[in-house]
């Protein structure tokens, strides 16, 4: 027993030493502001958590700091001319860019924070903390990262506790008095989701701080969160930001909250969304393979995917020589991105909570820190795992309309051209119709193209949505006499969604931007200013451009297991439709070698691309 109480004797010792060591750096890094926070510690050098409080942010805060600079203030400035379509014009954003383009100053904490901020946001946290009943066994390390911090992220440092505390403490004090953390975070969220926010993603700028927020419910997904912390934090419920870092659908990352119960487990939180609710985990449909969540000490982050994914992952390792292995998922730069590792151990690495119906490949480090492949890329079903060996022996013929999933958003755009009907006549009331042309069915690809049985003589050409519920959502209409392009000299349409998706994109040879209008069964009107001879004409609906582009140069490559990635050849399209001839069992992925960053893995499956998506994509 002696033996066992000066081993954790020496424990405490040690432990004591690393954070004075800590505690030196900070002060030291502090410069002449080391005397605020000097006066912070001798505050609270005899009360006990409140200086351990403290110190846990004081020993944390070099790697934090503000952004200051002109493009801030601009830049709020700029979010609050957005109209209530939440779009801001492209002039006011280019101006702004050439306007603020100065680089950004950091201004660390530790050299300007001051002692009374530090206490006031102490002190409001812990009677927050014990004010709550649900926090009567929250662990203090659990309250150090998910009440007691002062900031979220490089705002700039501002009072903000006793603000939200006054707005929305009333929800805690009479909407909800029960003990149920996750119901009273819940009935936080839903006066949140009344009070709205707009989302914009025109603009970057750095958090744009409490005050803002408080008063202004506008930005992207990162400011969400922030406003949600904030008020979370302030009212006594434990709270967090997970995020994942990449997704090989997006390209990018996404951020969310999470709701820590008295369990110790986290509920995913998105407030404009859907309501929180125990049990119910959070996901907004992209593939990410795991889930991390930002701290407040260091490293900033934490592996979070216990939360979210149940499933533990098995891989076979042949190799006997490979100590570890890397689990990466896809970027189409032909790299992988990697985002766990394990031992390898009796010829198996073992990786718990990772994500279910993603496309993994095992990778090994280099010598030289690179990492490449370790065997053949898979498919991990939740229990299974898929390997995807092509069959050099057997080759098929394939037939490729996209280099990425049609997503349920896109499908429901293209059918709602369904039905629609083109009309041809020299009359401006259509009283007598040259001809006219009802589409079929939805549009499996975005270039269609109309052949007229007969060449059409005429002067006007409309469209009509096909019944009173149908919006009109057209990328490109073009009209040709011959080889020659006839583009009208006069459109009238039905008021457009907003100042963007108006009616002259139909005509600016950008399959990306759209005429949009919500007004349903609207009728488009043209007019050539003259009778002209038509042939044919091309019709585009909206879509995210990712079908095979007539005139694009592609490449289709399969992957080959430690070889990496072998080509099939580059093609220059004169139709929308690619066609190879691939190893069966391939793992494929389409590059466009002329446009867009859109790209995802996927195989043939009975004649049809299979791309591995979960955003509801549809084939």
């Amino acid at each position: 027993m002696q033996k066992y109480l000066l081993g954790l004797l020496l424990l405490w010792v040690i432990a004591g030493c690393r954070d004075n060591s800590r505690l030196d750096a900070t002060l030291e890094f502090a410069g002449e502001n080391r005397t605020e926070l000097e006066r912070v510690l001798e505050h609270y050098r005899d009360s006990g958590l409140k200086y351990e409080a403290a110190r846990f942010l004081i020993e944390n805060m070099p790697q934090y700091y503000g952004l200051r600079g002109a493009a801030t203030d601009s830049g709020k400035a700029l979010l609050l001319s957005m109209d209530v379509n939440g779009i801001i014009l492209p002039e006011r954003i280019e101006r702004w860019q050439y306007q603020a383009s100065g680089r950004m100053e950091k201004v660390y904490d530790a050299r300007v924070i001051t002692a009374d901020y530090l206490i006031d946001n102490i002190d409001r946290a812990f009677d927050a903390w014990r004010k709550r009943p649900w926090n009567k066994h929250l662990p203090f390390e659990d309250f150090c990262e998910l009440i007691l911090p002062y900031r979220v992220g490089n705002e700039e440092l501002e009072y903000w506790r006793q603000a939200y505390e006054r707005r929305y403490s009333c929800l805690l004090d009479s909407v909800y008095r029960g003990t149920d953390v996750i119901e009273a975070a819940a009935v936080v969220a839903d006066s949140m989701k009344k009070e709205g926010f707009m989302y914009n993603w025109q603009v970057s700028l750095p958090h744009l701080g409490a005050s803002f927020l408080l008063d202004h419910r506008m930005g992207t997904c990162s400011d969400a969160c922030d406003l949600t912390l904030y008020v979370m934090r302030a009212l006594g419920i434990p709270a967090a930001i997970d995020y994942y870092p990449y997704c090989p659908e997006s390209r990018k990352g996404h951020t969310w909250n999470s709701v820590r119960d008295t369990t110790g487990e986290h509920w995913g939180l998105w407030f404009t969304e859907k309501r929180l609710k125990r049990g119910d985990v959070y996901s907004d449909g992209r593939k990410s393979g795991k889930i991390l969540r930002k701290r407040f000490a260091y490293p900033q982050y934490a592996d979070a995917s216990r939360d979210y994914f149940p499933d533990t992952l098995r891989v076979r390792v042949g190799d006997r020589k490979l100590d570890d292995l890397y689990l990466g998922i896809f970027h189409p730069d032909h790299h992988w991105v990697v985002v766990d590792v394990a031992r390898v151990k009796g010829g198996e690495a073992v990786f718990p909570h990772v994500e279910r119906e993603v496309i993994y490949a095992p990778l090994r480090r280099t010598k030289d820190g690179d990492f490449v492949e370790a065997d053949y890329p898979f498919y991990f079903d939740g229990k299974e795992v898929h390997p995807y060996v092509p069959d050099q022996s057997r080759q098929d013929t394939v037939a490729l309309l996209r280099k990425y999933p049609l997503m349920t958003w896109t499908a429901k755009y293209m059918n709602e051209i369904y039905h629609g009907r083109f009309e041809f006549s020299n009359d401006r009331n259509f009283g007598r119709v040259e001809y006219g042309y009802v589409v079929p069915d939805t549009p499996r690809v975005c270039y269609n193209e109309v052949v007229f049985p007969r060449q059409v003589n005429c002067r006007y050409v409309r469209y009509m949505a096909p019944d009173s519920t149908a919006c009109t959502d057209l990328a490109e209409l073009q009209f040709y006499a011959g080889k020659k392009r006839v583009i009208p000299v006069r459109t009238e349409a039905a008021k457009a969604e907003n100042v963007i998706n108006v009616k002259e994109n139909m005509f600016d040879d950008d399959p990306l931007t759209f005429y949009c209008t919500w007004e349903g069964g609207a009728t488009t009107w043209m007019d050539f200013g003259r009778q002209v001879a038509l042939d044919r004409f091309v019709y585009i609906p909206r879509n995210d451009d990712n079908f095979i582009r007539i005139g694009d140069e592609y490449e289709l490559f399969y992957h080959d297991g430690p070889k990496g990635w072998v080509s099939l050849g580059r093609q220059t399209v004169q139709e929308p439709v690619l066609r190879y001839k691939v190893p069966r069992g391939s793992l494929l992925h389409l590059r466009c070698l002329t446009r867009g960053q859109e790209e995802l893995l996927f195989h043939m499956e009975d004649g049809q691309q299979v791309f591995v998506s979960n955003l509801n994509s549809v084939r």
